[in-house]
């Protein structure tokens, strides 16, 4: 369609699209602005216990905002279908180059947009399209929903076989074992989603072995604790291994990391792209980049080592209020508290929302294996912002005392203002202009 002489921009259009495009957020959305400092405000007063939460760094949110918001070229380093990715594709290295380093990977794909879809990817590149089978670590008893379950994209036509944990909540290798021989999977899936204790993935990788199995271990919430060598790394030893960027690595969300054996990177990264997602923006992999060099500095190790005695001193106040944990205990920064039939996942969320503790309703292994509720929380956000294991140890009493008094009491005035105080006391660092 040609422009009539009276439709060609003037100077005047011009200038207002240049102001339209360099107007601040308050100028261009102040309504959305406003909310958004409404919710700033409701995090800092709060106590955000979600086990899969952390603050990303100023600086990793500031490489987020820069320019390379706008730049996503397609494919990857050296073989980008679009020109002038030079810059972007030594990022891209960069991202890739530091997560072998860390995780003694042979392979790495840094474009996923998120750790589900990096496990949706990397099924897709590694199983049979037809008659698959999977076996995994239950949902009930800690794994991931992305691991094979019925209601999710990663159980659909396939045979899906899951093993447990035993009567002291140890990840059940005798059963894994068993299953194993029995229906010979494919792949061997595990990872803790909602278990707090460390997986012996060796001796999943010697049960896959043994029946001819790739192994596939998910790492999402233990990752920054394998960096600091506080866990045992399962990357050199499995076929296949996936992480978030947050969680305990402490990154900006929406995005994920995938170490693998060399010879199924080419299968994976186009399991990713284009197979699941269209290519991911350069500002993500750059903040990744950036984060791969963060966590080997000896501040984040000390503040995994935190993060761990804290889940375990709001345990042991949980405990010291009559609260009983799934397993026992936590060896990381996850800790699973039984909550009482009394409540309800909803009430369960509301009630402790009402405090200002934030966390997830859930279900665990009871006695004999049935389901029961509980409540999941984690101690990495509050050690950013500070907390010592005195602090967390009360804070745990103070849970404790809400969970005990059951959905129907009224809110403890007294209470609901020591821990405001509580928050109050501990900014969030990167929130703090």
């Amino acid at each position: 369609m040609s422009l009539s002489a009276g439709s060609i921009p003037t100077h005047s259009t011009h200038h207002s699209r240049h102001n339209f495009f360099e107007a601040d957020s308050r100028q261009l959305g102040a309504d959305v602005v406003a909310l958004i400092d409404q919710d700033r405000k409701r995090e800092m007063q709060s106590l955000n216990m979600i086990a899969s939460a952390s603050y990303a760094p100023l600086g990793l949110r500031q490489i987020e905002g820069t320019h390379l918001v706008n730049r996503a070229p397609m494919g990857l380093p050296g073989r980008r279908s679009v020109a002038n990715s030079e810059e972007l594709d030594a990022i891209e290295n960069l991202a890739i180059d530091r997560a072998k380093a860390i995780f003694g990977a042979e392979y790495v794909n840094v474009q996923a947009l998120s750790s589900t879809i990096a496990n949706v990817a990397v099924l897709r590149a590694i199983l049979p399209p037809d008659g698959a089978r999977l076996l995994t670590f239950d949902e009930l008893a800690g794994g991931h929903v992305s691991h094979g379950a019925m209601r999710h994209i990663t159980g659909a036509n396939r045979e899906v076989v899951s093993f447990g944990v035993t009567s002291t909540g140890a990840v059940d290798l005798d059963q894994a074992r068993d299953l194993a021989r029995k229906m010979r999977p494919h792949v061997l899936l595990a990872g803790p989603s909602s278990y707090p204790r460390e997986i012996d993935f060796a001796g999943l990788k010697n049960i896959a072995d043994e029946v001819g199995a790739l192994l596939f271990t998910d790492i999402a919430h233990v990752a920054g604790l394998i960096a600091a060598g506080l866990h045992a790394n399962p990357v050199p030893f499995s076929d296949v291994s996936t992480t978030s960027t947050q969680k305990t690595l402490c990154g900006p969300r929406n995005g994920a990391f995938v170490f693998a054996k060399e010879r199924f990177g080419a299968a994976i990264d186009a399991a990713v792209y284009p197979g699941l997602q269209g290519p991911a923006a350069s500002n993500m992999i750059a903040a990744r980049a950036v984060q791969m060099e963060m966590i080997t500095r000896p501040a984040f190790a000390q503040l995994m080592r935190d993060v761990v005695a804290n889940a375990k001193a709001f345990g042991a106040g949980l405990e010291e209020g009559g609260i009983e944990l799934y397993t026992g205990g936590t060896d990381s920064h996850m800790i699973m508290a039984y909550t009482g039939e009394s409540w309800t996942q909803p009430e369960l969320v509301a009630g402790l929302g009402g405090y200002g503790v934030i966390g997830n309703a859930m279900r665990a292994p009871g006695q004999a294996g049935e389901p029961r509720t509980a409540f999941r929380f984690g101690s990495v956000a509050l050690t950013i912002r500070g907390f010592d294991i005195a602090e967390a140890r009360t804070l745990g009493r103070e849970v404790a005392e809400i969970l005990r008094a059951g959905p129907s009491a009224s809110v403890d005035r007294a209470r609901l203002r020591r821990l405001k105080d509580l928050a109050d006391a501990h900014p969030i660092p990167s929130f703090v202009d």
